[in-house]
């Protein structure tokens, strides 16, 4: 009689490649390392695209003039409504958003940067109905980018900074006159 030989694998053969398997699994994982910034830095960038695409949708069916006033580690946005501008509050989505620690902002408006701070004139100096002569509200600041009810929006450059770990990871967001939007350079967008 014959005996037949079963083929496989041992027991010990298995758990060493699946040891193995889960050193290689660790050492890719920790080669990627900030993957973890640069996810939180396109899931902020693409908050603000949604939050802000829908904020103008409702400029555009209000007729208001609806602004976003960015700050270094925060933005909110603000209507202007009795002459002065207001936050806009209606539900949580709107109110102001505090990015998370270690991730900030750098804005440049219409090609140049923009600081809060050093802001000595109003957007709208020239038109009355915009500027009544007061004083500078400072718990209700100007917005460095209006949404405008036709649908257009100040064009801007906003890079979110994630400052931890090695090396800084940036997510660039950028809108045109024309109300657009995009994640990057509208010039990448185009390629």
């Amino acid at each position: 009689m014959s005996r037949l030989r079963v083929q496989g694998f041992t027991l010990l053969e298995v758990m060493l490649v699946v040891l193995l398997m889960g050193l290689m699994a660790a050492a890719v994982t920790l080669s990627i390392g900030g993957g973890n910034q640069q996810q939180q830095l396109t899931r902020e960038a693409q908050r603000f695209i949604a939050v802000t695409e829908a904020v103008t949708d409702e400029a555009v069916l209000s007729g208001q003039f609806v602004g976003i006033v960015i700050d270094k580690d925060a933005y909110h946005y603000v209507v202007y409504v009795n002459d002065k501008w207001q936050p806009l509050q209606r539900d949580n989505l709107l109110a102001e958003h505090t990015l998370p620690q270690g991730i900030s902002t750098d804005l440049q408006v219409e090609g140049l940067p923009l600081d809060q701070e050093e802001e000595q004139d109003s957007l709208f100096d020239d038109d009355k109905p915009f500027n009544d002569d007061k004083k500078k509200d400072d718990k209700n600041p100007e917005p460095q980018i209006m949404l405008l009810p036709s649908g257009e929006m100040t064009g801007f450059e906003l890079t979110f900074i994630a400052s931890g770990g090695d090396k800084p990871y940036e997510q660039l967001v950028s809108g045109d006159n024309l109300g657009r939007l995009v994640m990057g350079s509208f010039d990448d967008a185009a390629q």
